[in-house]
């Protein structure tokens, strides 16, 4: 499955939730494309990023990802943390350390039932021998690609955090060309 048609179908499955605000976080092409044909116009997006995208008809949320945290710039802003939501987190992931990307993902799993994500992640290649091992490579093992941190994890050790933070639904689909896995997790 493309990532394109995973956005439109996870968009779709989200309108069907209730969802009535959408943040994509960092640049959004994707999301761009798989909006456009989007059946429900009734939807408040926001950008979350550091430098606002010409055209976008998105509300812009301006952040430093280095030193603000995803739910410190919403609450800034006109996001209504007691609506069900959905965030889009896919490519460049802006906030870079792990910590910053678990307290994002905790601040998503907070919010109203329903509520949900899409990101995607780079699969760990190495096979390991024992579920220590797993869990330390899915905080520590990661490399510099085009000047964006990329963490190397595994599909459980993802799974198993998702489940940790509060989330009930998950899909995590591994793409057969790039190796990159696309991941739904809903509240």
């Amino acid at each position: 499955m493309s990532a394109v048609h995973f956005l439109k179908t996870e968009l779709m499955a989200a309108f069907a939730r209730g969802v009535r605000q959408c943040v994509v976080v960092g640049s959004g092409p994707l999301f761009k494309e798989a909006f456009k044909s989007s059946p429900d116009q009734n939807i408040q997006v926001f950008t979350v990023d550091e430098e606002q995208t010409s055209g976008s008809p998105a509300t812009f949320v301006p952040t430093q990802f280095a030193s603000e945290t995803l739910a410190t710039r919403l609450e800034k802003s006109d996001f209504d943390k007691r609506k069900t939501s959905l965030f889009i987190w896919l490519g460049d992931p802006g906030y870079r350390t792990v910590d910053a990307i678990i307290a994002g993902l905790a601040f998503i799993a907070s919010l109203p039932a329903g509520s949900g994500v899409v990101f995607d992640y780079v699969m760990e290649r190495t096979s390991l021998q024992t579920v220590a091992h797993t869990a330390l490579d899915a905080l520590a093992s990661r490399i510099c690609i085009a000047g964006a941190l990329k963490y190397l994890i595994q599909p459980q050790a993802v799974a198993a955090m998702l489940r940790g933070l509060g989330f009930q639904q998950m899909v995590d689909l591994a793409h057969s060309v790039s190796g990159n896995h696309l991941v739904s997790a809903v509240v």
